[in-house]
């Protein structure tokens, strides 16, 4: 029976049919392989890293150092991979804007094609790899994968706990700047030139012999248009005002020498004898004011930590191939042309 059944030609058939199958297969599975390995892999051309230095140098205004091209070169390659893995999960499918663009850039080119083509029109666009060189298709993509890496789950919602404990361990940072309120004595640079300074040194004296008060002060100097009496500043509200290190200084000189003179504390205009009425602490606010606050840094947080995480995955995924450039040739390390990473 065994012997009739082997020479069945229904079983010759089926037995072809498994070959070929597994045959077919294997061939699939090879060339999905081979078009994995290709699709995994991305070189950084010269052209690439001519372009970003240019970019740079026109933003700001010299021509960036080597270690400043090695961190966007990485951004560059940061972004390819995302934009590789949003087209292979699907996500340029599942994005309405992404789909109406591809399509309006094939209706111009296929004069004669309408909108009840748009599905075919669309799958001529990615097969014509429209989205690969569409900066705005890139960038919706890219910022949706970013998204899609930085999503919480859910055993990482942010708890009452979590806020209660990160305000405990930063509640400085929330603390209020200290302010002064204070009377200023000018002596203009415009004026005076080089005895700026002796000038408000005599000034001084004057005023703190004749013992003369706070709000007579201004009188013994020159007018000032910005004022001379400043209720509640902090040091920033201060150097938006007098200039890079005023509000360091005020506080330093003269803040510790509640109700007298002090100074001279030089500006961008010239010279300061400073008569400080009060000083304010900040406060630290507490916790109801600010567990909004800390609850979104919290969560931003941990989605950064998750799209840092994915990132990491990714980057082993993929190989990189930097062809070096010219300008590199003359680096310390000058065989670093073709440098692989993988």
């Amino acid at each position: 029976m065994m012997r009739a059944l082997l020479r069945s030609p229904l079983v010759h058939f089926l037995v072809l049919g498994t070959v070929v199958y597994l045959a077919q297969g294997f061939s699939a599975d090879e060339a999905a392989g081979v078009h994995d390995r290709v699709a995994r892999e991305i070189t950084i051309a010269p052209a690439q890293v001519d372009e970003l230095q240019a970019r740079f140098t026109e933003q700001m205004g010299r021509v960036p150092d080597a270690a400043e091209t090695d961190r966007m070169i990485a951004a560059e390659v940061e972004e390819e991979i995302l934009f590789r893995e949003a087209v292979a999960r699907g996500l340029l499918e599942r994005d309405g804007g992404v789909q109406t663009r591809l399509i309006q850039k094939m209706l111009f080119l296929e004069g004669e094609a309408t909108l009840e083509d748009a599905p075919a029109l669309l799958a001529r666009a990615v097969e014509l790899g429209l989205h690969q060189d569409d900066i705005v298709v890139r960038r919706i993509l890219v910022q949706k994968m970013r998204l899609l890496g930085g999503r919480l789950e859910a055993d990482q919602a942010v708890s009452e706990a979590d806020v209660e404990r990160a305000y405990t361990e930063r509640r400085e940072e929330f603390r209020a700047p200290d302010r002064l309120s204070l009377t200023h004595v000018f002596v203009s640079r415009d004026r005076w030139g080089d005895e700026t300074f002796d000038t408000a040194r005599t000034v001084l004296d004057t005023l703190v012999d004749a013992s003369v008060p706070q709000a007579a002060g201004p009188e013994r100097g020159d007018p000032f248009p910005l004022g001379h009496h400043l209720a509640r500043r902090s040091r920033h509200d201060l150097e938006r005002t007098f200039g890079s290190a005023f509000g360091e200084s005020v506080f330093a000189q003269a803040a510790p020498a509640v109700g007298r003179w002090s100074g001279p504390i030089p500006s961008a205009y010239g010279a300061h004898l400073v008569f400080v009425e009060s000083v304010e602490a900040g406060v630290v606010p507490p916790l109801s004011t600010v567990a909004n606050r800390l609850r979104l840094e919290i969560e931003e947080e941990r989605r950064e930590a998750n799209l840092e995480a994915l990132l990491s995955d990714l980057r082993t995924r993929y190989h990189v191939r930097r062809d070096d450039v010219p300008a590199r040739a003359t680096d310390a390390e000058p065989d670093a042309r073709g440098q692989e990473t993988g």
